[in-house]
């Protein structure tokens, strides 16, 4: 940062103000969450104190009513939690050492943190010849996919084959289990997921035949440093089978479009682990839409060298959405009656359309199902016996089917679209039908319909009728007017630390001799951060010294007003949700009784005034110990 010759120290210390004192006590929220997380609860506490004390200060120097609201809010969130850990450590004081540390691992824990077995178990001829028997009777109980089940083949054969090599001392090619499946909803990829757990689990490649399915929200929080950790978990519960992550492409879709977004440090913790071998390692199997799998491919070429094995699911033809309804039917002891038996796939075909039954494939079926029986029983009496509670009539189905016309079925991908904020927004002009199509594409905020340019309305079909195009465009621009009033509301009401006004600011930059040209010209600090060296010689400022002086400092004003704009906008200081403390949490070490002293202070203080002005607290102690470094630095 540029500091005039003529500054005095203590104006260089006030131009540190809130910016810098807010981005150290982020930091050390973050650095508390860390260590909360990690069960390190008496250095979680000290952080929380420290971070509450800074933020306490930093309000000293901060004139923006949206971040000063933003870190009260906060410093409540962490008041909360800091007394909670405090109560825990207190009332546990009694539990052994190890288990107060928060380092003990329950037996199940305990197991998965031994080292790797290293080689697969070796297995006989008649082992392999039933694991291959076992996978062919699974394979049986599914329709269709054909395609699928013959590289489902391959794959058994080619595990078999490197157990056969290593059993005869040959070399093996470096083991790569990972895979990608790509098709519409409900096409059997989850189910093919499990196959290939069991598969794995036969052939000694796993240890663990189960399968954790996750989506982008249990793997990406929303604030720093959180990602990595909430990823790590989920890696941690699938050791040893698969962790079958769907819609994956939605951790790249913002990426790809430029946007801030921390799903890059979900996908950086899976690619640490994916070169990992042995039974307890983890099998990823990355599922989603072919073209956004593509996408989400090319994004990180380390994906593409990791993952081996590709599935490609078809959509159901009816006749086999008709197979699926009856080993259905016949699971729950139901049958259909001859004449609906007879008639089911014309009924199918002429009740659904072709991008219904594409759209939602065999979720079609459980639909169909439901609301065939809920015909039933709205038609029999409570006299009924025997098959007649069971037996779905042609009737039936066709008022089931007809139900199709008048609702769609449930489906978690529109419901999830639906709860976002640009769901909300689409309906609410009158866009309702775009909500799956732009949550497949990754917008979920109100900012990133802003992204929502001519090419990209195209590529969504938004522009294919003139009213929802009139619509579309109209919504874009609407956006695009409040997020330039937002930004010009945000600029005036942020203004340098002890500056009452633009002449203040000028006297403190030692650019006093710059104030009448910007008076002449009626500039104020909501456009001051907008100017250049042209500007500013065109205004008449002069000399050239002065005139590159104002510029250099004007530079460090736009920088900070646009940080202070984003903390506003994002809430940078997130606490996040972190686990409850188990019994035995920790115990205050050497300093506890100076954080307890320090804590209830704080507590004191919110008390008397919601949360002090910088005054009343006061800063970290004197020769309080360094923190350790956290695993990434806080952005």
């Amino acid at each position: 940062r540029f500091s005039p010759p003529t500054a005095r120290p203590h104006a260089r210390r006030r131009r540190m103000g809130s910016l810098d004192l807010r981005e150290k006590a982020i930091g050390l929220a973050n650095e508390a969450v860390t260590a909360d997380n990690a069960g390190q609860f008496e250095l979680a506490l000290a952080k929380y104190v420290q971070a509450i004390e800074t933020f306490q200060i930093a309000l000293k120097y901060e004139k923006a009513p949206s971040v000063t609201e933003t870190i009260r809010g906060k410093c409540l969130e962490y008041m909360d939690r800091a007394e909670y850990l405090k109560k825990q450590i207190r009332g546990e004081a009694g539990t052994p050492r190890a288990q107060r540390a928060g380092s003990a691992l329950n037996p199940a824990e305990a197991d998965d943190s031994d080292d790797d077995d290293g080689e697969s178990q070796v297995l006989t001829e008649e082992e392999l010849v039933n694991a291959e028997k076992e996978m062919e009777e699974d394979m049986s109980k599914l329709v269709g996919m054909d395609g699928v089940k013959q590289q489902m083949r391959k794959l058994c054969k080619q595990l078999a084959l490197d157990i056969i090599r290593r059993t005869e001392g040959q070399t093996v090619l470096a083991p790569i289990r990972h895979c990608l499946m790509t098709g519409n909803p409900g096409t059997g990829k989850t189910s093919i997921a499990r196959l290939v757990a069991r598969l794995y689990k036969r052939l000694g490649v796993s240890r663990k035949d189960h399968v954790v399915e996750v989506q982008k929200g249990d793997l990406v929080a929303g604030y720093v440093n959180q990602t990595a950790t909430k990823t790590a978990k989920k890696i941690r519960e699938a050791k040893g089978g698969v962790l079958f992550v769907d819609e994956a492409y939605q951790l790249t879709a913002a990426l790809q479009r430029g946007q801030s977004d921390f799903s890059g440090e979900a996908i950086d913790e899976m690619m640490k682990v994916m070169n990992d071998s042995g039974p307890k390692s983890v099998t990823f199997i990355f599922a989603g839409y072919k073209k956004e799998m593509e996408q989400f491919m090319s994004y990180n070429p380390g994906l593409e060298s990791r993952i081996k094995y590709r599935f490609h699911f078809d959509d159901y033809s009816v006749p086999e959405l008709v197979q699926i309804l009856q080993i259905k039917l016949r699971s729950a002891g139901w049958k259909l009656s001859p004449e609906a038996q007879a008639a089911s796939q014309s009924t199918i075909e002429k009740g659904t359309s072709p991008k219904l039954r594409e759209r939602y494939n065999g979720r079609l079926v459980d639909n169909l199902f439901q609301w065939a029986s809920d015909e039933l029983n709205a038609r029999v009496t409570v006299g009924a016996r025997g098959d007649e509670l069971v037996t779905l009539t042609l009737a039936d189905l066709q008022r089931a089917v007809e139900r199709f016309a008048q609702s769609r079925p449930s489906d978690r991908i529109r419901e999830t679209a639906n709860a976002t904020e640009v769901g909300r927004q689409l309906r609410i002009w009158g866009l309702g039908e775009f909500c799956e199509a732009l949550q497949e594409a990754g917008y979920t905020r109100s900012l990133d319909l802003l992204q929502l340019d001519e090419p990209a309305m195209r590529s969504l079909k938004m522009l294919a009728k003139p009213a929802d195009a009139r619509r579309a465009r109209a919504l874009r621009e609407t956006l695009n007017s409040e997020a330039v009033a937002a930004s010009a509301a945000r600029d005036q009401l942020y203004v340098p630390p002890d500056c009452r006004d633009l002449a203040a600011w000028l006297d403190m930059v030692g650019c006093a001799a710059a104030a009448r040209a910007l008076s002449d010209h009626d500039i104020h600090f909501d456009v001051l951060g907008a100017l250049t060296y042209d500007d500013l010689k065109e205004m008449g400022v002069a000399p050239v010294g002065l005139r590159r002086r104002l510029a250099r400092s004007i530079a460090v004003f736009a920088a900070q007003r646009d940080a202070a704009k984003a903390t506003a906008d994002l809430g940078a200081a997130e606490v996040g949700t972190v686990a409850p403390l188990p019994p035995g949490g920790g115990t205050p070490g050497s300093g506890g009784a100076e954080i307890m002293q320090r804590l209830n202070h704080i507590k004191e203080t919110m008390v008397n005034s919601v949360l002090p002005t910088a005054g009343h607290g006061h800063g970290p102690s004197p020769g309080y110990p360094p923190p350790p470094q956290p695993p990434r630095p806080a952005t």
